[in-house]
C-alpha cells in the first residue's frame, strides 16, 4: 500500500540508507537550535545567516532576504543536481501553530508531520498533487491584502483549534463561508477557514519597506504577481500559501521554471 510504501521509505532515512541525490532537507538558519533534525544529518544541508553562531557544517550566507533568498540561492546554486526530491524548512522545530515573534511555535498545522513532506510522493494518492507538498494555512485578498486563517492552525493559547484525527487535507475540507465565521468562535465544525481580516502592521512594513502608500499596496502586490510570477491571477484574487515557508517539491516541478527565474 502507499502507507506502507512511506513507512519503508522514512524508516530507509532514520537508518541512513537514503541519500541527497533521492531527498534533500534544506533548513533555513539564523541561530535557531536544529538537533531536532540530527536524524536526517544525512540527507540534511543547512544555510545559516547568523554569522558566529552558524556551525562549521553549515552554509554561510549573507544575512539578507530571510528563507526566501536562502531557498532561491539553494534552486540557482544546484539547479542540475536538484535532489529527486526536496522539503525546504525554516530552521527552528516544527512544533504546532505560531504565536508570534519569539513567542512560540514552528509553522506545522495541526495533524501534520515534519515526515509527512519526507514521504509525500509515496504515499500521495489519486487525487493529490505527487510533486509538491504543501499545506495551506492561510490566503490573502491581494488587493486589499486581508489574510484569512484556516482554523486548525494555532495562533493563540486561546484559540479553539479542532480535533484532527488523521492527516490534514492540503487546504480545508469545510470551506462555506457560513463555517468560517463560526469556527473561530469556538464551534466545532471542523477544519475549516476563519473570516477574513486586517493586518495593519502588514500594511505599515511593506510601506516602509517598499516606499509606497498604503493605500497603493494592493496594485503593487498584483504588480508583483503580474510581472515575477507570471501566471493568470488566482480565483477572485485570493493567494492561499503555507505560512511559515515549509514545502516540499520534485525536481521536476521545480524545472518547469527555469533557472534564470528563480
Amino acid at each position: 500500500t502507499r502507507e506502507a510504501a512511506a513507512t519503508a521509505f522514512l524508516e530507509g532515512v532514520l537508518r541512513g540508507e537514503v541519500s541527497k541525490e533521492e531527498l534533500e532537507i534544506v533548513l533555513a538558519q539564523y541561530d535557531e537550535d536544529i538537533s531536532w533534525s540530527d536524524k536526517y544529518d544525512k540527507v540534511r544541508t543547512v544555510y545559516c545567516k547568523g554569522g558566529y553562531r552558524c556551525a562549521s557544517t553549515a552554509v554561510r550566507l549573507d544575512n539578507v532576504g530571510r528563507e526566501g533568498h536562502t531557498f532561491l540561492h539553494h534552486i540557482v546554486e544546484n539547479y542540475d543536481q536538484l535532489a529527486k526530491w526536496t522539503v525546504f524548512s525554516q530552521a527552528a522545530q516544527p512544533t504546532n501553530g505560531y504565536l508570534g515573534h519569539q513567542r512560540g511555535g514552528g509553522h506545522m498545522l495541526t495533524g501534520a508531520q515534519f515526515a509527512d513532506y519526507l514521504v509525500h510522493p509515496h504515499r500521495a494518492g489519486p487525487t493529490e498533487e505527487a510533486d509538491v507538498l504543501f499545506f495551506m494555512t492561510s490566503k490573502v485578498h491581494m488587493p486589499t491584502l486581508q489574510h484569512a486563517l484556516r482554523s486548525s492552525y494555532k495562533v493563540s493559547e486561546e484559540q479553539h483549534v479542532p480535533v484532527v484525527s488523521s492527516r490534514p487535507a492540503v487546504c480545508p475540507m469545510n470551506g462555506t463561508m457560513a463555517g468560517e465565521a463560526a469556527a473561530f468562535d469556538g464551534d466545532d465544525l471542523g477544519d475549516t477557514w476563519g473570516p477574513y481580516m486586517e493586518v495593519p502592521q502588514l500594511h505599515a512594513f511593506l510601506s516602509e519597506k517598499c516606499g509606497i502608500a498604503r493605500s497603493a499596496l494592493g496594485e503593487a502586490v498584483l504588480d508583483f504577481w503580474d510581472s515575477f510570477v507570471q501566471l493568470p491571477r488566482p480565483p477572485a484574487e485570493v493567494l492561499h500559501y503555507s505560512q511559515g515557508a515549509r514545502f516540499a517539491a520534485s525536481r521536476e516541478r521545480i524545472r518547469q521554471r527555469p533557472r534564470a527565474f528563480y
